[in-house]
């Protein structure tokens, strides 16, 4: 993840710490440096963390079918559900789970007894649902949680954070983890807006976070791509911060239907023009990603490691 020297990190355009005064800005900077890992490099997977701006964008709906169709190349993949409280994954990945992310945190249960194969392929380690505490985790549970996520990123290729709509703290610093954001809008207006909401957020903290634009629910073919231009336009002149487009989603009456109580689309009709689309759309992604391969990275640099320097500044 591009991010520069921890101690010099910048926030919001200024050097992180700079409110601090120079006593101040020792004790920090001494704090970020005791972050900094003398353990040996590690392999691990590409993390894409998919986030929305509002809720009923299509958001889950994306996330497991990528974490599907990248299965299908022959890559190991999980999906965690990041919905918190409001968790949704195992409906769409056809699982029935008796251990959740809640006992995980909560040291009840180890990863391996809440991960759980998905029909599909994938692996899923489930989010809890309608646990309101769960939506405001502590801080050692949010440690507990980056330790996790450190250790599935090293047994996997790919792992995909679905992320719970807007910005509530947690859900920002999962994004700030990843390697990269998948961000779900669509063309109207006030989901463009919350778009851009998140955007902001993120870029005030790492101005380098890499975003992928996906508009779904497009009325019409080429939609989609009007869209991402009014908020790419507005992306770089308020927070200069360069969006990429990785497609659009078009409108499909028949998949509403279809969805409740059903395995992913590209599962059951591979064929299918939408399931088609969205292998296009995974195969974008593979290209933007430079494949989902292990690569080494540096200890401190490692998801883990990010993880527990970003919640510095949330």
């Amino acid at each position: 993840m591009p991010g520069g020297e921890v101690g010099r990190r910048e926030v919001g355009g200024r050097e992180a710490g700079a409110g601090l005064g120079p006593r101040g800005r020792g004790l920090f900077g001494r704090l970020l440096q005791g972050l900094r890992s003398s353990a040996p490099p590690r392999r691990e997977g590409v993390t894409i963390a998919v986030a929305s701006g509002k809720g009923g964008t299509g958001k889950s709906f994306l996330a497991t079918s990528l974490a599907v169709l990248i299965h299908r190349t022959g890559k190991r993949t999980a999906v965690i559900d990041c919905d918190f409280g409001l968790a949704c994954d195992h409906l769409l990945l056809g699982v029935k789970p008796t251990i959740t992310l809640q006992q995980l945190v909560q040291g009840q249960a180890t990863l391996d007894q809440a991960l759980c194969v998905s029909p599909c392929g994938p692996r899923l380690l489930p989010g809890a649902s309608g646990v309101r505490r769960m939506a405001n985790m502590s801080d050692k549970e949010l440690l507990v949680f980056a330790r996790e996520l450190g250790e599935m990123a090293g047994r996997e290729d790919a792992l995909v954070l679905d992320l719970g709509a807007g910005i509530a703290p947690a859900t920002i610093l999962s994004m700030l983890c990843a390697d990269w954001i998948v961000l779900v809008t669509q063309p109207e207006i006030a989901a463009l807006v919350d778009a851009y909401a998140v955007v902001k957020c993120v870029a005030q903290i790492d101005p380098k976070a890499r975003f992928l634009v996906v508009v779904n629910r497009v009325p019409e073919p080429g939609r989609g791509r009007l869209a991402f231009d009014k908020l790419t336009e507005v992306a770089r002149q308020h927070v200069g911060v360069q969006l990429e487009y990785l497609g659009e989603i078009v409108e499909d009456g028949s998949v509403t239907q279809h969805r409740l109580g059903q395995l992913p689309l590209v599962a059951t009709e591979p064929d299918a023009p939408l399931s088609i689309g969205l292998q296009q759309m995974q195969e974008r992604l593979a290209e933007y990603c430079g494949g989902f391969e292990q690569r080494v990275v540096e200890a401190e640099d490692g998801i883990e490691s990010r993880f527990k320097r970003h919640r510095l500044f949330l």
